[in-house]
């Protein structure tokens, strides 16, 4: 839906859309052979991971790639996580230099989000979940005293909305139901992570044509709510 939204702001009408299912990138990679034209993909983990490693050193220390495009024949991978948590928290006024993160998890979606946000000038209070956030530039940076600034815990069930117990002056959630909210911070980030994807990946020479994050978002409403009347 979001590609729609998006294509149709910038002229492209009527893409063809598809899901794959596959079990490894050697399988991802042999379907992709077997289509024809312009492809941008997606993609979840476990692919997230293996991508990374098939594709060496594009992706070092978030170890991740969410996003596949081939354009022209060539291929482009990317990881869209940490850009998109940024300009999410940019929309709501949140400014990562000097301020501190606290962050439960340790997989791909944290590993980016800690890298951009360490790049910004940001500070890293990690929290132990079901994976530990692994060494990196966001390491010891924080006393167990110091008061986080936001609280983001990576660990929520998807689709539960509901703030997290950590203690923080505020707490966002980057999980979402089918009943999501235009102003939710997870679709925030979801359709930051779809323009991001489309500056730097997929179509970098439409960038200044491209909707802003709020017209996005209201695009996607409206989107929704034509859905909603048409299943009635």
């Amino acid at each position: 839906m979001l590609f729609d939204v998006i294509g149709r702001s910038v002229g492209i009408q009527s893409p063809s859309r598809l899901i794959i299912e596959v079990d490894s990138v050697d399988e991802l990679i042999s379907h992709l052979a077997t289509l024809e034209g312009d492809i941008w993909i997606s993609c979840t983990a476990p692919l997230k991971y293996g991508l990374s490693k098939w594709y060496g050193d594009k992706a070092p220390l978030s170890e991740s790639i969410n996003q596949i495009a081939r354009i022209e024949g060539r291929m482009e991978v990317g990881n869209t996580d940490g850009l998109g948590f940024l300009e999410a928290c940019e929309s709501e006024g949140i400014v990562p230099r000097g301020k501190i993160l606290k962050l439960r998890g340790g997989g791909a979606t944290a590993r980016s989000i800690a890298l951009e946000w360490t790049r910004m000038g940001g500070l890293i209070f990690p929290i132990k979940g079901r994976r530990q956030l692994p060494d990196g530039p966001w390491s010891n940076m924080v006393n167990q005293d110091d008061e986080a600034d936001i609280a983001l815990d990576l660990d929520v069930s998807p689709g539960q909305r509901h703030d997290t117990e950590m203690e923080a002056k505020r707490t966002l959630s980057v999980s979402y139901g089918s009943d999501w909210r235009p102003d939710d911070f997870a679709i925030k980030m979801v359709c930051a992570q779809h323009l991001v994807a489309w500056r730097i990946l997929y179509a970098p020479e439409m960038a200044a044509k491209l909707p802003s994050l709020d017209d996005t978002i209201g695009l996607l409403s409206e989107e929704k709510r034509k859905i909603t009347i048409h299943e009635w």
